[in-house]
């Protein structure tokens, strides 16, 4: 079974359970980059704000994941990155995971954008719903929302799921 390696503090190498989401849709930028990501779980949730939560709950609930990268699709500048930090509704979460240190592995290729604003649409709601099931079951599991441009803006989709892969720990294969 294929995994991700993180290095523990007496650098010893470690497996990590990663989950990697994106949104379906045939044009869909962040679908289109899950396609290219080599990894054991992925998940292609529904364009529908109840079914796509429904979906990344059951698929937490039923496995220990160490990490769930979601990936969405906005309108950014063209071969930018943008991570975000907050998932915000009448009150918020913030991601668990600690962004800081991917900075110099998006930024040698891409623009990067650390942002608090996951919007107001699907992405947002998917993050929060997220977000709030991993800390009300005071789980392990990190959660990182990542937006990516449409698919016209990203000069090479290759290069750009290799850096996913990296924020994943997906470095080992």
């Amino acid at each position: 079974p294929m995994c991700s390696f993180e290095r523990s503090e007496k650098g010893m190498e470690f497996c990590m359970k990663v989950l990697y989401t994106a949104f379906n849709g045939k044009n869909n930028s962040s679908k289109i980059l899950l396609d290219a990501i080599t990894a054991a779980d992925k998940l292609y949730l529904k364009n529908s704000f109840n079914t796509s939560v429904t979906q990344l709950i059951d698929k937490i609930k039923n496995n220990n994941y160490d990490l769930v990268v979601s990936l969405g699709q906005a309108p950014i500048e063209k071969d930018t990155i943008k991570i975000e930090t907050k998932a915000n509704m009448e009150d918020y979460y913030e991601t668990n995971y600690d962004s800081h240190n991917l900075k110099s592995n998006i930024e040698k290729n891409f623009k990067l954008i650390i942002s608090d604003n996951a919007g107001n649409y699907l992405c947002n709601n998917v993050y929060y719903y997220g977000l709030k099931f991993i800390y009300e079951n005071k789980l392990k599991t990190k959660m990182i929302f990542i937006h990516i441009p449409k698919i016209n803006n990203i000069s090479c989709i290759e290069m750009m799921a290799n850096v996913i892969k990296i924020i994943g720990g997906n470095t080992h294969e």
